[in-house]
């Protein structure tokens, strides 16, 4: 038995697979097509760290065992390379950014080639080549004649240290990144792009598409459709109106103030108007210094400054409102400018608790049951009248006044109603004392907002239509005096501790009372409208369109989803092929003139006026007016990063293509792409980019497919064997170069899938790695040993319970449940012995994981033509024993529904198919589980 020596095996083999173009993609019409991708990185300075080449060993690894099952399989890879890093480097190192790109890319492709992927370089692409950026140029021109690009002055986040506009992904708590200046919002004119005019069917065609739950629900969110309606409030002794959108116009009567943004430009027109100016534009200053995430946080207190001087005439009830700023509040979002009802919103009601605005409740939770003893008798007369809900805390413990009802069953809160003549707190202090002798009681507030109820009450034998109030008190001292037989012989008195109030309950309506009461008063759901004139007693639905009717509004649809800002005030990045003339305006370059490639110059400075290095090279600059012959100048902005990122994977398909972005015939050859791989942080901007390019493309006939990938898988991190994130700054980073070195690409490639969960964020053990090693050697020691004339029937059970679950496992990325079964069926032949056929078919299995050392112990068992172009083996299904189990699926505890699936399956998939079963589904229409409890192979059980 030889020793195994993987440096020399894996360098052998690489150079071999190079030389025979192994990996050349085949494009035999025989064939089905495959395309695997990964989402290209960005080839920075530092290389790649182990947790970088996760996600290209999993898509290798799919691209392997495609091939073997007999497809076309694209599998390219490509560099990311415009953007600020290579910018930044070059303003400190007074260098071009192409000498550092051209650096990070022979680096990234020499540790890529380390690890032995399947890559065709035949198709690599770089965004910065004139020749792929043509195309990017030319897609933008395009959406220029179509009318989807326009100019725009659109607040950035302005460095004044280093003179440059950034992205929000370039701060670190509202300060730049590469300096840790305070960033300002800076307005510049801008190229801006109508993603919101395809907001509709980036919504609706996330339904057809194979990804993970949380990345379209990202999308979901990010897009934001609402429909609301669009209201305008005018300003009172002018023509001028706020217009604002919102969801809830049904609770317009409940508006106290407004809030505008800082940036409103309103608060210029009526300068002269405000009284406090100098407050105003102190404040707007420091608005300008946050950035759009700090100044949305959840977390964060809200600040605000009113406008003396100016008020708002609600158009509802014609009641004077103040108008506020606010940093919350974003000019880009909707109108800039927001309706507050503070009884309705959280963040309204802590800002009018916070400078003391009124709170009026407008919107009322509706309890009504339908069924059991307290739904309304239709054969029983209805009372109405006002009650109150009496919440009383102990004077010394944390405990709540609480009554159990006996043979009624009920168990609440001292419940009673408003006499004529009382208010509501004198008829609870009096309902306090004759239902429990507690007479020395103070009032402390409101107990959360009016409910109103509708219900039959069997101790009085009518329906009851209830106002009820909720009213918080506290005892002073435990003085109180008897009372009354009758009422002693109705209920008993019983002190709950807080924590069990909850469990304590179990009447609807005043467990409600309770819920409202801890929520601090805020009712932010549905119900019924009241304190809105004649409007009251109709369900906010309906009260939608007939208050917006009744101020002369408009029903619209609002999103989230602003306008893509295409514009970055930088040099290294894609010129947006527009000129300017004075008698034409903006015209785009003529597409026979594409690209528009960018100066070379030896370095450049930030001009410090907002605009782009390239304005201050005027032989640049200047030029001709293609419409008119003029003098024109270029456009100076260029592309964000993102552009080139938003079609590369169709360039891959044809990438020395010079007359077309792309052949169609190819493009419906390989399109859309089966499999794309990469980081959860994509969720949003990429993927949505992406897939709004691609519609645009569709729709001019570039391409032939609406969606541009089919299926998604994103990647977990892998962290630093201390927990945390690898980085330069802990000095936990892990070269990957070092531990192909050490034990091995194979050993790389199969731990990297063997660490857990391949979505799923682990740490780094290089033990574990170590482990994985011993396992490969374990095979090579195997494969040079001696081999049994027939292996043992059980041994066959477990070959092919591992061909079945191998394949299975790759097609699902359980990548780490893949190894740890080759492991054991390794382990088996290791004990029992194997024939030389069957350990060939092992070899098969193993292959996409560890290419190197199969290849070589495929050759020296005299094999011929190289492994990785076999077929994958098949398996006898008579030697699948019990690999599927049957799950039940219960909700709340009741059988709903069942599934088969592979015995073993993580928690994660059992949770994610028993919410998917139709069966389950209208059980969950209310919302999301509030939990899911999973026994392995057994039982899925979803709490509601």
């Amino acid at each position: 038995m030889s020793d195994y020596n993987h440096k020399d095996i894996e360098t052998k083999w690489q150079k071999e697979w190079e030389k025979t173009q192994l990996y050349k993609t085949s494009e035999d019409s025989t064939k089905e097509n495959y395309y695997v991708l990964d989402m290209f990185p960005y080839p920075s300075g530092a290389g790649l760290h182990v947790g970088h080449p996760k996600g290209y060993i999993a898509t290798d690894i799919l691209a392997r065992y495609k091939t073997m099952q007999g497809y076309n399989v694209l599998h390219p890879m490509g560099w990311d390379a415009f953007g600020l890093p290579a910018e930044n480097y070059a303003l400190k190192n007074k260098v071009h950014p192409r000498k550092a790109v051209e650096e990070n890319i022979a680096r990234f492709k020499s540790q890529l080639s380390q690890i032995g992927f399947t890559y065709d370089w035949d198709r690599e692409i770089n965004t910065t080549d004139p020749d792929y950026y043509k195309w990017t140029q030319w897609i933008f021109v395009q959406l220029f004649k179509k009318g989807l690009a326009y100019e725009s002055n659109e607040p950035i986040n302005w460095c004044p240290e280093c003179k440059t506009g950034l992205a929000n992904e370039d701060l670190e708590g509202g300060k730049c990144e590469r300096c840790g200046s305070i960033v300002e919002q800076k307005p510049l004119r801008q190229w801006v792009l109508k993603i919101r005019e395809y907001a509709d069917r980036l919504l609706d065609d996330l339904e057809g598409l194979d990804w993970p739950h949380s990345i379209k629900e990202s999308q979901r969110n990010w897009i934001g459709r609402s429909e609301g309606s669009e209201i305008e409030f005018q300003i009172k002794g002018s023509s001028e109106n706020i217009k604002v959108f919102t969801t809830r116009p049904d609770t317009l009567f409940g508006a106290t103030y407004m809030v505008l943004a800082p940036e409103h430009p309103l608060i210029h027109e009526f300068e002269e108007n405000i009284e406090n100016l100098s407050d105003v534009k102190a404040y707007i200053e420091e608005a300008r210094k946050k950035d759009e995430i700090e100044r949305t946080s959840l977390t964060k207190e809200k600040t605000g400054v009113e406008l003396k001087g100016i008020t708002a005439i609600n158009p509802a009830n014609n009641e004077e409102i103040p108008v506020w700023i606010a940093d919350y509040v974003l000019w880009g979002y909707g109108t800039g400018a927001i309706m507050a009802v503070p009884a309705h919103d959280e963040r309204d009601h802590a800002f009018a608790e916070k400078y003391d605005i009124p709170i009026k409740q407008v919107v009322a939770p509706m309890f009504k049951p339908t069924e059991g003893k307290d739904a309304v008798r239709q054969d029983k007369p209805v009372k109405r009248r006002m009650n109150v809900h009496c919440i009383v805390k102990h004077h010394k413990e944390d405990k709540i006044l609480c009554l159990d009802w006996g043979k009624y069953e009920w168990r609440s809160f001292i419940i009673g109603g408003v006499e004529d003549g009382e208010d509501p707190v004198e008829a609870a202090l009096r309902e306090i004392e004759e239902e429990t002798g507690y007479t020395n009681v103070r009032f402390v507030g409101e107990a959360g907002p009016e409910i109103h109820g509708e219900y039959y009450a069997e101790h009085k034998g009518f329906n009851r239509y209830a106002v009820e109030k909720g009213l918080y008190f506290e005892l002073i001292d435990e003085t109180q005096k008897d009372i009354s037989e009758e009422e002693a012989e109705k209920h008993s008195v019983v002190w709950v501790e807080r924590q069990e109030v909850a469990n304590f309950l179990n009447l609807e309506n005043i467990l409600l009372r309770w819920e409202l009461f801890n929520e601090g008063g805020v009712f932010a759901g549905e119900g019924l409208i009241i304190n809105s004139e004649e409007f009251d007693e109709i369900s906010t639905e309906e009260a939608r369109e007939a208050i917006t009717r009744h101020v002369g509004g408009e029903m619209k649809v609002g999103y989230k989803l602003r306008d893509w800002v295409f514009s970055r005030q930088r040099y290294w990045g894609e010129p947006i092929p527009i000129i300017h003339c004075e008698k034409c305006g903006p015209v785009a370059v003529p597409e026979s003139e594409l690209p528009v490639t960018l100066p070379d110059v030896e370095h450049y400075e930030p001009t410090g006026t907002g605009e782009s290095p390239l304005a201050a090279i005027d032989e640049w600059v200047h030029t001709t007016c293609p419409e008119c012959g003029g003098a024109g100048k270029r456009e100076t902005n260029t592309m964000p990063q993102w552009a080139g990122s938003s079609w590369y994977y169709l360039r891959y398909i044809d990438s020395n293509n010079s007359d077309a972005l792309i052949e169609k015939q190819k493009d419906e050859a390989w399109s859309p792409v089966d499999m794309y791989v990469g980081g959860a942080e994509h969720a949003t901007r990429h993927l949505i980019y992406a897939r709004f390019w691609h519609k645009f493309l569709y729709d001019i006939g570039v391409v032939n497919y609406t969606e541009p990938f089919t299926r998604l898988q994103h990647v977990g991190l892998i962290q630093a064997e201390d927990g945390r994130k690898m980085s330069k700054r802990w000095g936990n980073v892990i070269n990957p170069d070092d531990i192909v070195e050490r034990l091995g690409a194979d050993t790389l490639r199969t731990y990297e899938m063997f660490m857990g969960p391949f979505d799923g964020a682990v740490a780094w053990s290089t033990d574990g790695a170590v482990g994985v090693r011993r396992f490969i050697e374990k095979v090579w020691r195997i494969g040079t040993g001696d081999f049994v004339e027939t292996t043992d029937a059980d041994v066959q059970s477990v070959l092919h319970r591992t061909i079945h679950k191998v394949g299975s496992d790759i097609e699902k990325f359980r990548f780490n449940t893949a190894v740890s079964q080759m492991m054991i069926c390794a382990t088996a032949f290791e004990k029992q012995g194997v024939s030389k056929k069957d350990f060939l078919t092992f070899l098969y299995v193993l292959a996409p994981f560890a290419p190197h050392v199969t290849e070589e112990l495929w050759y020296m068992l005299g094999e011929t033509n190289s492994i990785h172009t076999q077929a994958w083996p098949d398996y006898d299904e008579n030697l699948l024993i019990d690999e599927e189990v049957t799950i039940a699926v219960q909700v709340n505890g009741k059988v709903r529904g069942e599934f088969t699936i592979e015995k073993g399956s993580e928690e994660e998939t059992l949770k994610e198919k028993a919410i998917k079963l139709e069966s389950v589904k209208k059980w969950l229409e209310d919302g999301e589980p509030k939990r899911i409890i999973v026994i392995p192979d057994r039982l899925v059980n979803i709490v509601v």
